[in-house]
C-alpha cells in the first residue's frame, strides 16, 4: 500500500501533463520507484536499466530491447518506432517509467524519450544523479513526520528522528516493531552511522540459506531482477518459498513473476552476509542461465541481462564464458550484442563462421574497420562455397563504405563470375548507386526488375530492386518517376499480411524525403505525373488510415505526401488540414515530414488570406528545411521566399531580406529561367513599397 507524499504526486502529474516528462531523482530507497508506481494507471510500460553502464547507447539498446520483451518480442528492426505506432494507436494517452537510470544528462533525456509516439505518451524517467538537464525535476527528500509515523506504524519521536523519514528504513523498522518495543528498538539505532544497515543486518540474521543464497547470486550477477526460471535451476522447490520470505522480509519485490532486489539490500549483503566461494557461486548460477529454456520474452530478456554481466568474470572457464557470449548475441539490439560478437571474434580467430558473423555486426554498428578486418581473416578460411561468398560479399561491401573501390571491385568480379545470384547482383547495382554511377545502376536494376517481376518467389527482392531505382532517380533528378515508383512499391505491400513488411517503411521514406518537395507554382508537364500520384497516394492514405489508424506515422507520412501532390495540382491543404493536430501531435518540428507539412499549410493559409498563419508555417517550414537540407538548396530557398512574401504581407520584418537571399542564390540553385528565381526578383524589386499597397495588388477572397 502506498503511503503519503500527496503533495509529490500532484507535482509529477502536473509535470507529466505539461511537458510529457518528469524526472524523479533522490537517494536509493527514498521512495522514486514506488512513487512512479502509484501514479501509473493500468497498461502502463515499466522497463528497467538495471545493470548498464553510463554509455548512453547501451542504455537506448536496453531500454529498446527492455519494450521488445514487454512488447512480446515482434519481429521489427526499429522496436522504439513500433512501440511509438503502438501507443499513438490507444485511445488515451500512455505512461513510459525508465528506471534505475544509473546517471541521467541532457544527451541521455533525449536519447530515452521516445519522440515518434508525440505527445500520446508521457514519460518518468528515475535517476539517483542528475547534473543538470532541461526537463523537470522532482527531487524526493524524507517524509513528512506524520506520513512517515503512519508508514512505521508508531509516533515515538525518539524513533522518528532516527529514521530520518527514509522510507525504506521506515519499513523495516516497522517489521522489527512486532519484535522489539519502539524504545529497545531506538536504543539499538542510536549513535550507529546507518540505521537503515543495522535493520537490514537484523533481516539477514534470520534468513534460511536458500534465502541467503538467493541474495548472494544477487550480490555478484546483473541489478536485473532474478528470473524464476533461473531460481527453479538453482534451488528446486525451495526457490519459491526463498522468494516469499525474501518478500515478507521486505529485502525483495516481485516484478513480473521475478524477484528485484533493491540496491541498497545487495550492498549490504555482499558486507554483511557470511563469505562464501563466490566462484564456485558464480559458476553455479552462469550454468543455470546457460540451461535455462528459452521462455516468455521478458524472461529471456532478464536472463540475457544476467549472462551479459556474468560473462565479464576472469574467475570463470572460457568454455562457460564462451557459452554465455553466445546466449546475448540472441538479442536483436545491435548495440548491445556488438562486444559479444568482438570477444567471440577474439577468442575463435580461426572460426569463418564466427568471423562473418562478427563483421556483420560491425558493420551495423558502423565500426568498418573491424567489420573490414574480420571478414578479410574470414575470406580465406572459409571452405564452404556459400559461406566463403557471404564473407567476400560482406568484404566488398564494407570496402566500399570506407571508399577502397579497388579491393572492393576486384570482389565484386569475383562475385559476378559466372551465374550470380540475385542477391549478390541487387547488392551490386546498390553499390553502383551508393557510388554514383546512376545510369549503370538505372539500367542494371531496371533490367533486374524486367527479369525478375514475374517470379512470386522474387517479391521482395523486386521491390527492394524498385525502390533502389527509385532513389537511383531521386539523386539523378528524376523525381517525379521516384514519386511514382515508391508509390507502387507501397501499393504492392497492400495485402493485410504485408503492410508493416520493412520495405513499406523504407518506401515511405523514399515517398516523403524531403527533397521531394514538388514544384509549388505550376507542375506544367509533371501534371498527368501528379495526378496519377494524387490518386494513388489518396488511396493508400485511406487504406492505411483504415488498417493502421488515423495517427499511425505511415498514414500521417502518406497525408503529408498527398497534401504535397494537392498542392502542386493547386489545391493546397484540402486532405492536410484534416489531419494537422494529428501531424504536430506525432512528429517533432525537426522530423522531415512536419516541415514540408507546415509548408503544405502555408500554402494552404495563404491562399484564403491568412497571412499570419502563413508566416508561422513557412517560418517553420524554412528553418526545417535549413537546418536539413542547407541554405541553398532549392526547397530552403522555395520556403524562403513563400516565408519572405508572407512576412511582407503581414508587416513583419524581414521579408525583403528574405526574398533578396532567394534572388542572389537562386540561379546556382535551379537556374535563372525558372519560376523561382523569377519570382524572387519580382518581389524583391516590389518590396520597397509598403505592406498595405502589397495587400491593396493581392486578390482577395470573395465572399
Amino acid at each position: 500500500m502506498f503511503i503519503g507524499r500527496q503533495d509529490e504526486l500532484r507535482e509529477m502529474r502536473t509535470a507529466l501533463t505539461e511537458s510529457g516528462v518528469c524526472v524523479l531523482t533522490g537517494p536509493a530507497g527514498i521512495g522514486k520507484s514506488a512513487l512512479a508506481a502509484a501514479s501509473a494507471p493500468p497498461g502502463s510500460w515499466v522497463v528497467s536499466l538495471a545493470g548498464s553502464s553510463t554509455d548512453p547507447d547501451e542504455l537506448a539498446a536496453t531500454l529498446a530491447a527492455g519494450l521488445r520483451a514487454r512488447m512480446g518480442d515482434p519481429a521489427v528492426d526499429d522496436i522504439v518506432q513500433h512501440f511509438a505506432e503502438r501507443v499513438a494507436g490507444e485511445p488515451e494517452p500512455s505512461l513510459l517509467i525508465v528506471d534505475d537510470i544509473p546517471a541521467l544528462t541532457e544527451e541521455l533525456v533525449d536519447r530515452l524519450l521516445v519522440r515518434a509516439a508525440g505527445r500520446r505518451l508521457r514519460t518518468v524517467l528515475i535517476t539517483s544523479r542528475v547534473p543538470g538537464i532541461p526537463a523537470p525535476v522532482l527531487e524526493l527528500g524524507p517524509m513528512a513526520d506524520a506520513e512517515a509515523a503512519e508508514l512505521l506504524g508508531s509516533d515515538d519521536p525518539d524513533l522518528l528522528a532516527l529514521l530520518g523519514g527514509h522510507p525504506m528504513a521506515l519499513r523495516l523498522a516497522g517489521l522489527a516493531l512486532r519484535k522489539h518495543g519502539p524504545a529497545d528498538l531506538a536504543d539499538r539505532l542510536t549513535d550507529v552511522p546507518s540505521p537503515i544497515t543495522v535493520l537490514l543486518r537484523d533481516r539477514f540474521d534470520g534468513l534460511s540459506e536458500s534465502a541467503s543464497r538467493v541474495l548472494r547470486f544477487s550480490a555478484f550477477s546483473s541489478p536485473a531482477a532474478l528470473p524464476p526460471g533461473v531460481l527453479r535451476l538453482l534451488l528446486g522447490r525451495a526457490g519459491a518459498e526463498a522468494v516469499d520470505e525474501l518478500h515478507r522480509e521486505l529485502l525483495a519485490v516481485p516484478v513480473d513473476g521475478a524477484l528485484q532486489v533493491h540496491s541498497v539490500v545487495r550492498d549490504a549483503a555482499r558486507q554483511h552476509l557470511p563469505p562464501v566461494d563466490w566462484t564456485a557461486l558464480a559458476r553455479r548460477l552462469a550454468d543455470a542461465v546457460i540451461d535455462h529454456p528459452w521462455s516468455g520474452p521478458i524472461e529471456s530478456f532478464l536472463v540475457n541481462r544476467h549472462a551479459d554481466r556474468l560473462s565479464g568474470r576472469p574467475d570463470l572457464p572460457l568454455t562457460i564464458v564462451d557459452r554465455l557470449h553466445r546466449r546475448v548475441i540472441s538479442l536483436r539490439e545491435p548495440v548491445l550484442t556488438a562486444p559479444h560478437h568482438r570477444e567471440l571474434a577474439e577468442r575463435h580467430f580461426d572460426d569463418p563462421a564466427v568471423l562473418v558473423e562478427a563483421a556483420e555486426m560491425m558493420r551495423t554498428v558502423g565500426a568498418l574497420d573491424e567489420a573490414r578486418d574480420h571478414a578479410d581473416r574470414a575470406v580465406p578460411l572459409a571452405t564452404d562455397p556459400e559461406l566463403r561468398s557471404r564473407a567476400r560479399l560482406l568484404l566488398a561491401e564494407v570496402l566500399d563504405d570506407l571508399g577502397d573501390t579497388g579491393r572492393a571491385d576486384h570482389l565484386w568480379t569475383l562475385l559476378r563470375t559466372g551465374p550470380a545470384s540475385p542477391d549478390v547482383e541487387l547488392r551490386f547495382l546498390r553499390s553502383r548507386r551508393l557510388r554514383g554511377r546512376y545510369d549503370e545502376a538505372r539500367r542494371g536494376l531496371t533490367a533486374f526488375i524486367d527479369q525478375h517481376e514475374i517470379r512470386y518467389s522474387m517479391l521482395d527482392r523486386v521491390q527492394s530492386a524498385q525502390l533502389e531505382l527509385a532513389r537511383a532517380e531521386i539523386e539523378d533528378g528524376a523525381q517525379p518517376e521516384a514519386r511514382r515508383r515508391a508509390a507502387r512499391v507501397i501499393a504492392a505491400h497492400a495485402t493485410p499480411d504485408r503492410q508493416d513488411h520493412p520495405t513499406v517503411a523504407q518506401a515511405v521514406g523514399v515517398l516523403v524525403d524531403a527533397r521531394l518537395i514538388p514544384p509549388l507554382t505550376d507542375p506544367r508537364e509533371d501534371r498527368p505525373v501528379w495526378e496519377d500520384i494524387e490518386r494513388e497516394l489518396g488511396r493508400l492514405r485511406e487504406n492505411w488510415a483504415a488498417t493502421h489508424g488515423p495517427r499511425h506515422s505511415v498514414t500521417l507520412s502518406l497525408a503529408v505526401a498527398h497534401g504535397e501532390a494537392l498542392t502542386a495540382l493547386g489545391r493546397p491543404g484540402d486532405t492536410l488540414s484534416r489531419v494537422r493536430d494529428d501531424v504536430r501531435d506525432r512528429f517533432v518540428p525537426e522530423h522531415p515530414a512536419r516541415f514540408r507539412a507546415e509548408m503544405v499549410l502555408g500554402f494552404a493559409a495563404a491562399r484564403g488570406h491568412r497571412n499570419t498563419d502563413a508566416a508561422d508555417h513557412f517560418d517553420g517550414a524554412f528553418h526545417g528545411f535549413r537546418a536539413t537540407l542547407g541554405d541553398t538548396h532549392p526547397n530552403t530557398l522555395r520556403a524562403e521566399l513563400a516565408l519572405g512574401v508572407a512576412l511582407k504581407l503581414t508587416g513583419r520584418r524581414g521579408g525583403a531580406r528574405h526574398m533578396l537571399h532567394v534572388v542572389r542564390h537562386a540561379p546556382g540553385s535551379v537556374g535563372i529561367g525558372t519560376d523561382l528565381f523569377l519570382q524572387s526578383a519580382f518581389g524583391s524589386g516590389l518590396s520597397v513599397f509598403p505592406s498595405w499597397l502589397w495587400r491593396r495588388l493581392t486578390p482577395q477572397p470573395r465572399e
